[in-house]
């Protein structure tokens, strides 16, 4: 057996009023966030959570008026972005020649830092049953607040396979996108392991640029997927990003930032069917 994991993301409905709940949680949670970044910081990267949980607790309840699983959640939350950028730094080690033209290389530290990490987003991380739980027999959701707890309605496709007691739900992330709310849930479910005696269809694959894919099966059947609509597009993209950089205005820059989005989009759909059309050989 092995797990399967992905996540599922929730539009959430809801009221002036609920809008105004979660500004405010997310918000103090992102600075109570930071507050513990600069403790990690100044405390010579100490990611031990007890220690932490003992040190900043009741700063976080009393500054930021977290509750308790709140302020327990912003340490965690803290420790795994360092816990993330120490594993990045340690992947890509400082390197250099030596005066007979060797490469050297140094191992990076969090002590590489020149500041803490700094959260930027407002978010929140909740936990499953503490800060959010389904009510109404999975039709609403109830989430936790600074105050009180508070009930809203949600959009998700194919939600309710989630909810059949297979799946186990885990912290999820409270985040905001264009005035819009929604909750990221991480779901895992165990799964039968790979059995090699069951395969019946095999297909050999080969990525690259002039083509996209070259597929092979035990038939003798080849396809090939052109790469060049492709890249004449990604050149258009290019030149159109040349002359917007080469302006530097205000507007050029936003106009920059919303072609980025849509290249990006664009290119993660055509992988998206590429990869469909050959899942279904």
């Amino acid at each position: 057996m092995s797990d399967l994991t992905k996540t599922i993301k929730l539009r959430i409905h809801v009221s002036p009023e609920q809008e105004l709940l979660f500004r405010q949680m997310t918000e103090q949670y992102r600075q109570a966030c930071n507050f513990v970044s600069q403790y990690i910081f100044d405390k010579q990267f100490n990611l031990a959570y007890q220690s932490l949980n003992k040190e900043l607790y009741s700063d976080l309840r009393d500054q930021f008026g977290l509750k308790s699983q709140l302020a327990q959640s912003s340490i965690k939350t803290t420790m795994a972005r360092y816990k993330t950028v120490k594993r990045q730094l340690f992947q890509k080690p400082y390197k250099y020649k030596d005066q007979d033209g060797s490469w050297k290389y140094i191992t990076k530290t969090l002590e590489w830092l020149w500041k803490p990490l700094f959260f930027k987003r407002p978010q929140a991380d909740l936990v499953r049953n503490r800060d959010y739980s389904f009510v109404d027999h999975g039709q609403s959701l109830s989430i936790n607040t600074l105050g009180k707890r508070t009930r809203c309605t949600f959009e998700g496709k194919h939600f309710a396979e989630y909810l059949d007691g297979s799946w186990n739900l885990g912290t999820a992330k409270l985040v905001e996108l264009k005035g819009l709310w929604y909750l990221h849930i991480p779901v895992t479910k165990a799964v039968e392991g790979f059995q090699k005696e069951s395969v019946r269809h095999v297909v050999g694959i080969d990525r690259g640029l002039r083509f996209l894919t070259v597929s092979y099966d035990e038939q003798g059947k080849t396809e090939f997927v052109s790469g060049r609509k492709i890249a004449a597009k990604r050149h258009k993209f290019l030149k159109i990003r040349q002359q917007l950089q080469s302006k530097g205005t205000k507007s050029a820059k936003r106009r920059l930032k919303a072609l980025s989005g849509r290249e990006n989009r664009w290119m993660s759909d055509v992988n998206h069917r590429i990869s469909k059309t050959l899942v279904t050989k």
